[in-house]
């Protein structure tokens, strides 16, 4: 009786065993399994960023651009109505001075392997030279427009000079040290306009010894600083002070490629 009895066990635990062992794969397999995720469409393929080389004949080109946005700049009417008859003249030789550049550097760029450009910086006339003479027209202050010309000078003139560093050809950099010397003095002739007689040549300084704000120095520290060229333009907001416009010189992204 007692082996009947384990026998008739026996087969029930194997039974049971069998089921239970059944059903915990059946748990497991649904566990392990991954569900299937339903796609719309086609995935779009990311096109690869073309690498673009700032090559000899692409400064010169972005030095075309701004050289014509220059020359743009002091021929607009919203800067011109507002100059007196001494500064009107000078101002119009600068402009007619930078469409000169233009056509000297145009034959450059060609011997570079390159197109001549002879449109506006776009993205610098966005960033900051659209707005300086949307200041202008707005304030019609006849300092601002001296004011822009020394700033669009002293722009040139460092835009040359971090172009020397990046040229490849040794004459290539010397022709652009000579344009920027070139927009140095035109930057002098209207530091001289703005605030003339020989004790403006340099820095000013109160008898403490403390800098003079807002004077202007013929001859600064150096012409062609590569950090920003501020200038303040507009009407007086209601606390006194007005908009400051910050000038940078072309980079990566305003480069004629």
């Amino acid at each position: 009786m007692t082996t009947e009895n384990t026998s008739q066990i026996s087969r029930r635990s194997m039974l049971r065993t069998s089921g239970a062992l059944v059903a915990g794969g059946a748990v497991l397999a649904a566990c392990g399994t991954t569900p299937t995720v339903t796609r719309i469409g086609e995935t779009p393929t990311i096109p690869k960023l073309t690498e673009a080389t700032v090559s000899d004949a692409a400064l010169l080109r972005t030095a075309m651009s701004v050289e014509k946005m220059v020359a743009n700049m002091l021929s607009d009417s919203r800067l011109t109505g507002l100059a007196d008859k001494t500064s009107a003249p000078i101002i119009a030789a600068f402009a007619a001075a930078h469409n000169a550049h233009l056509t000297a550097l145009a034959p450059m760029v060609t011997a570079h392997g390159g197109q001549p450009y002879n449109e506006p910086n776009e993205k610098l006339m966005v960033a900051y030279g659209e707005p300086a003479l949307a200041l202008i027209a707005e304030g019609k202050k006849a300092v601002d427009v001296l004011a822009l010309t020394l700033a669009l000078e002293t722009l040139v003139a460092g835009t040359y000079q971090y172009f020397v560093a990046l040229a490849t050809e040794p004459a290539l950099r010397a022709e652009m040290m000579r344009f920027g010397a070139k927009s140095s003095r035109r930057a002098a002739v209207a530091s001289q306009l703005i605030d003339g007689g020989i004790k403006a040549f340099g820095q000013q300084f109160d008898d403490q010894g403390i800098l003079i704000p807002g004077t202007i120095a013929t001859f600064p520290a150096a012409f062609g600083s590569l950090s920003s060229v501020q200038v303040s333009l507009g009407a007086e907001n209601e606390v006194g002070t007005r908009a400051t416009i910050l000038m940078d010189t072309p980079s990566l992204n305003s480069i004629i490629y």
